[in-house]
């Protein structure tokens, strides 16, 4: 076997990589999920949609599984299967560790997948630098984006051994341009039967302090007092902030808010096809695949500067504009200017489609497949 990747769970737009990795090489590889899934995915887990070799160490949720479990496990996997390559999903779990020791050991090339950047969190100085010693020893680093590989190559992974893959994971853009063309041109009538307005802004995602939503209800709350009756704001997911949420607007009586609660990915297109403009504005976001999904489905999108993939997603002016998430104004502003007109929405919307073409199952295929080369054919990994 040529690689095997470890994944800490079944996750839908990574199955969605790994099966366009496997058509691309024939499944020289094999998946290993330390779990099934977690406590706050609500996400439905298809494995029939599988079409790549996998195991999974520990039926149902990672929090319930063993961490002693997964670590011999994922020796016991690495022995039986000896890999060329050992590609591990991140730093955050044991077993990863372990398999970049046996790669050591067995003199083996071994890849980490780094997918936080700077700003997604706080960073304390003895963490940063054993996650130093642990990357730099790595022949190769994939990374979701331009602010993931500068924080790889502060954690001491040399440039030329980065390989950018532009995002967490892919994402069925063809789905979501299909789907949404479908269903926008009931969008009006859609609107009339859910009881929202005919234009709306769009937030999906967890409902959970670092997405910022209380502050995106006040902006919203603004643009209404300001007399922009015509927009609503749809708020897809949950997560524990619902029940503050809700209070908010009960409490506030802001109208125009619709709550429909989480939906699995295949009944998310419906809510992009009845919006205008999408919204991300978190504080905290080591990527944000959410906003590809936008552009895919044709948005102008509004994305928070802490957010991973605004370097790398958004173009100010032409398909979206950014903001700071720590400033309600900032993001107010951007709403208003947008209610009072002075944007070009569907032409942004377009740009968007445009440039999530980039952001394919086979463009991160290629990118996995031309990393793995470069860890057996490159030079040793001299940080030892």
């Amino acid at each position: 076997m040529k690689t095997l990747f470890f994944q800490n769970i079944i996750a839908p737009y990574k199955t969605l990589l790994f099966n366009a990795l496997a058509r691309k090489d024939g499944g020289s590889f094999l998946v290993v999920y330390l779990a099934e899934t977690a406590g706050n995915r609500e996400w439905k887990i298809d494995k029939e949609e599988i079409e790549f070799p996998y195991e999974v160490i520990s039926e149902g949720r990672e929090e319930d599984a063993g961490r002693w479990k997964s670590v011999s496990k994922a020796w016991n996997l690495l022995e039986r299967h000896t890999p060329e390559v050992v590609v591990v999903g991140g730093y955050n779990y044991a077993a990863f560790w372990v398999a970049h020791a046996w790669a050591k050991i067995r003199k083996r090339k071994s890849l980490i997948i780094v997918e936080s950047h700077y700003l997604d969190r706080t960073r304390r100085s003895i963490r940063e630098r054993l996650k130093r010693a642990f990357v730099s020893r790595f022949d190769a680093a994939l990374v979701d984006g331009t602010r993931h590989r500068d924080y790889a190559v502060s954690l001491g992974m040399p440039p030329e051994r980065v390989f950018i893959k532009f995002g967490t994971g892919p994402i069925d853009v063809g789905m979501y341009d299909r789907e949404v063309a479908r269903i926008r041109p009931g969008k009006a009538a859609h609107c009339r039967s859910l009881g929202i307005p005919p234009k709306n802004f769009l937030y999906v995602g967890r409902f959970s302090v670092e997405k910022n939503l209380m502050a995106l209800l006040r902006a919203f709350g603004r643009l209404r007092k300001d007399g922009f009756r015509e927009w609503g704001l749809i708020m897809v997911g949950d997560g524990p902030q619902r029940r503050d949420i809700e209070r908010f607007v009960r409490e506030g009586g802001l109208e125009g808010v619709f709550l429909p609660g989480f939906k699995q990915r295949r009944e998310v297109p419906l809510y992009y096809a009845l919006s205008d403009v999408f919204i991300l504005p978190s504080l905290s976001e080591p990527w944000g695949l959410v906003v590809v999904e936008a552009m895919a489905s044709g948005l102008p999108v509004l994305v928070s500067d802490r957010c991973g993939c605004f370097p790398d997603a958004v173009r100010e002016g032409v398909n979206g504009f950014s903001f700071d998430p720590n400033r309600d104004r900032s993001l107010s502003e951007k709403m208003k200017d947008i209610a009072m007109g002075r944007h070009d929405l569907a032409g942004m919307g377009a740009r968007s489609r445009e440039m999530a073409a980039a952001f394919t199952p086979e463009k991160a295929a290629e990118v996995y497949a031309r990393a793995v080369e470069f860890a057996l054919k490159g030079d040793p990994c001299m940080s030892h």
